[in-house]
């Protein structure tokens, strides 16, 4: 099974899938990527290897290539497009030439995604997790009718349960009533602010938000960067940051903002979530009601530490002591669980007995107390340790009911992620004049 190639001038049922037929143009374009300087993984879906999509990449930096392969929901095998089964008009794999490096895939909401493993990444550096600097851009066309959303990242909804899902970092197409690039990260891998009852909660909402709109049917050059020392992530189109102040319900339900907040670049101080290393935040309070917006608590198995933190609008003398354990089956892993009078910013050694691994249950609540008495502040929050997400290209996973019918329509020609902050210039320079 070939592509169906989509230009004005070439309709082919089974190109030469070799760089051959890719116009000098758009190779120095390929080139000018892959020889900048960071580079972990640039995939433009014209480079082959081990029966997927290859990634070029700084040999300086990195030693392998990532292969890309074709999913369905659904559907548990990984295809390359030579093996590709589907025939169905939602799931012709179609390629579009115009692009800046010729070669454009159409992803089709759940009929039609791509991804890299997990099992080929994790731990390394395009697992974008922790303090790591990065930059990733995506070279793409949104078309057809439907609401866009995801192009590409580490990006898993949890089927939206609020401790749910393991999200990471990735690019959309537009949320929150806009149209332009949205830059999502995640410290929790869940919702950001569990604790607000309103119905938006269930969801991430800690983002860049690109002040540029853009429509359908236009190449645009879409990038995002995390800067671990600026503690910000930025949101770019086309290698230019539109700065925007925005109002959204769920953040000025926990926090009381009165005026609207910067939303790009967007202040993140956080680790990016990674499945050995993330944040709880625990519920039942409220700033209005309790003078606390959020009760954190950072939990890093790989060093074997909690740290308890809280966010007030005054200090003032209240007491809280949470409970924690590690769960496999109904033994616990710490010999019983733990019981702590904790401050803000108190650091507690968790006294495993082993390594925790996959499938094992984090366990943990909070309490304060009233009078002489202890009382729950909230639920009680289990949190299950999975295997980190795979990077998938036109798709978020996790989407309630996993719909095939949930899902971005889009070509996209290239997706690039490096270990550095580009600057404007050189992301403008890689923009190759897209919205000039």
């Amino acid at each position: 099974m070939g592509f169906v190639i989509t230009s004005t001038l070439v309709v082919s049922a089974e190109p030469d899938m070799t760089s051959s037929d890719i116009p000098s143009a758009k190779r120095t374009n390929i080139n000018a990527v892959a020889t900048t300087e960071g580079l972990v993984a640039f995939w433009d879906f014209v480079y082959l290897e081990k029966g997927g999509w290859g990634s070029y990449f700084d040999a300086k930096v990195i030693d392998r290539s990532f292969p890309v392969t074709l999913r369905r929901i659904g559907d548990t095998k990984s295809y390359s497009a030579e093996t590709w089964p589907y025939e169905d008009e939602n799931s012709k794999l179609k390629v579009l030439m115009d692009g800046p490096f010729g070669r454009a895939v159409h992803f089709n909401q759940g009929y039609v995604y791509a991804n890299v493993a997990r099992k080929d990444f994790d731990g390394g550096l395009l697992d974008l997790r922790g303090k790591m600097p990065f930059t990733m851009i995506a070279w793409c066309k949104f078309v057809g009718g439907t609401k866009r959303h995801m192009v590409a990242g580490i990006w898993d909804e949890g089927g939206w349960g609020k401790y749910a899902g393991r999200r990471q970092v990735a690019l959309f197409g537009g949320l929150f009533g806009q149209k332009g690039v949205v830059a999502h990260i995640s410290a929790t891998g869940a919702a950001s602010y569990p604790q607000s009852m309103l119905n938006g909660a269930k969801f991430a909402r800690v983002r860049a938000i690109d002040g540029q709109p853009f429509e359908n049917n236009q190449w645009v050059a879409m990038a995002t960067s995390y800067d671990p020392v600026k503690q910000e992530i930025s949101a770019y189109l086309n290698g230019d940051l539109t700065k925007i102040d925005y109002t959204d319900g769920v953040m000025r339900d926990v926090f009381q903002y009165k005026e609207k907040q910067a939303a790009n670049p967007y202040p993140f101080r956080f680790p990016v979530y990674s499945p050995r290393a993330f944040v709880i935040k625990y519920n039942g309070y409220s700033l209005k009601g309790d003078g606390i917006s959020e009760h954190r608590l950072s939990v890093d198995l790989n060093t074997a530490t909690l740290l308890y933190e809280q966010q007030q609008a005054l200090p003032k003398e209240q007491s809280f002591r949470l409970f924690f354990d590690v769960k496999r089956g109904q033994e616990s892993l710490l010999g019983g669980e733990m019981l702590v009078v904790v401050e803000n910013l108190q650091r507690v050694a968790i006294p495993l007995s082993e390594k925790v691994e996959f499938g094992d249950v984090v366990w943990t609540k909070l309490e304060k107390k009233e009078a002489d008495k202890w009382v729950p502040v909230g639920s009680e929050i289990n949190r299950k340790i999975q295997e980190g997400a795979p990077f998938t290209f036109g798709r978020a996973l996790g989407l309630g009911s996993e719909d095939l019918t949930h899902g971005s329509q889009i070509y996209i020609d290239g997706v690039a992620v490096f270990n550095r902050v580009l600057t404007g210039e050189e992301l403008r320079r890689l923009s190759f004049g897209l919205g000039e």
